[in-house]
């Protein structure tokens, strides 16, 4: 078994059991209406996550998201309340978010510039932008704008209480697992998250393969952005706020290993929904907000640790078998010369 499969299992694992304590411990927990929230909730995350997973593999990092979201969100609500077709926000939504990632893939590929203090720097220009176009009223102070549009309403609904944004989620999951597994590009993202200067000698065109990821990563956000602005009726100023660092966060759980090289879309899909669960669960006990972010920052460390333990014991491992291989290499040609 690989160790890409064991860092899923151990996290399937943990999502398995959360939901069985808190099933024990809570009343509502398994109600079906909480779980579908649940879903709801995760998808938020687990879309950006999807994006981001391409950033991380490739051996780089995205902080820009809530930015993006926060830039293509207003400019839903702005167009939705102009009357614009709901497919045609969607599209605009999404290459607005995509333009975002080119301009961070050429920004870090054709200037050298490190990819952390980039996207978190265009993060803010980003949501410059979204207080750019938002609506104001004569003195220059935002004003809320409510969307009444019912086509790009219907986004933030879904079947059966099941939302759209959790199906485009599962959807978008399984075909960037396919796409990074499965697929040139994705085998062409893992060798240059591996060893950059290998994928150049190779033949890998290792800049193209940067910018792209960002812009994946960038329309997966307008995507999510559309999806949450049709169920919250309007946009505002902190929407996307922490998005970044959150997807991030729930791609490291899932085994996605910051450095590259190392994890899929379907880890990524296990931490946002194990990230979820815990503050789910968490609200059901009635524990203060700030109880929240203390467990959920140890279950990164601990993750962070685990995959470091993990790097550790395999290169390790590597050595020995290069010293036994070196060893019986020796081996051979001291017999030949007998």
């Amino acid at each position: 078994m690989s160790n890409k499969t064991t860092r899923k299992l151990i996290t399937l694992s943990l999502v398995l059991i959360l939901v069985i304590i808190f099933s024990l411990t809570t009343d509502t927990f398994l109600a079906a209406r909480n779980i579908r929230e649940i879903f709801r909730v995760a998808a938020y995350t687990g879309l950006i996550c999807v994006g981001t997973s391409f950033v991380l593999i490739g051996g780089g990092i995205d902080l820009s998201s809530g930015g993006i979201i926060c830039f293509a969100g207003v400019a839903c609500t702005r167009l939705a309340c102009a009357g614009v077709p709901m497919i045609i926000v969607v599209i605009i939504a999404v290459a607005l978010a995509a333009l975002c990632g080119l301009i961070n893939g050429v920004l870090i590929t054709k200037f050298h510039l490190n990819d952390f203090i980039t996207t978190l720097a265009t993060g803010y220009v980003y949501s410059g932008f979204a207080l750019g176009i938002i609506l104001k009223d004569a003195s220059g102070r935002v004003v809320s704008q409510e969307i009444k549009a019912k086509g790009f309403l219907a986004l933030g609904k879904g079947i059966n209480g099941f939302s759209y944004i959790a199906i485009a989620w599962i959807v978008l999951t399984v075909i960037a697992w396919y796409i990074q597994t499965h697929t040139t590009y994705g085998l062409y993202t893992t060798s240059v998250g591996s060893n950059q200067k290998s994928s150049e000698m190779s033949g890998v065109n290792v800049n193209f393969m940067k910018v792209t990821n960002f812009m994946i990563c960038g329309a997966c956000c307008g995507l999510a952005a559309a999806f949450t602005v049709a169920y919250q009726q309007t946009a505002y100023l902190s929407l996307g706020d922490g998005m970044g660092f959150n997807a991030v966060a729930a791609c490291v759980v899932g085994g996605v290993i910051l450095g590259g090289g190392k994890g899929d879309a379907i880890g990524a899909f296990l931490g946002a929904l194990f990230m979820t669960i815990v503050t789910n669960g968490m609200r059901k006990y009635g524990l203060d907000t700030s109880w929240q972010y203390v467990f959920e920052g140890a279950i990164i460390m601990v993750a962070i640790i685990f995959d470091a333990g993990v790097g550790v014991i395999t290169e390790r491992r590597m050595r020995k078998l290069a010293a036994i291989s070196a060893r019986e290499e020796e081996e051979k040609e001291r017999k030949a010369v007998q």
